[in-house]
């Protein structure tokens, strides 16, 4: 007589505790890789930082931009 009682209370508690179970384990199983980018910061200074040498050639860039700039505004002169 009281498993009659017990019966909806479980069917409803069931699907809320599957998927709290659901939860725990796929946070348990998720794996993270040693060198992954969201937990790393990365500095232009950093000495292994490809950022680094991406800066410098952006600055190379713009300098050489400016140059070209300046002979052709010579030239129109």
């Amino acid at each position: 007589m009281i498993l009659y009682w017990v019966v909806p209370y479980l069917l409803v508690a069931a699907p809320l505790v599957i998927m709290l179970f659901a939860i725990v384990l796929s946070g348990c199983v998720m794996t993270r890789t040693a060198g992954d980018q969201a937990y790393q910061s990365r500095f232009y200074s950093d000495a292994d930082s490809r950022t680094g040498r991406e800066l410098v050639n952006e600055l190379e860039r713009r300098e050489a931009r400016a140059e070209l700039r300046r002979i052709i505004d010579e030239a129109q002169r």
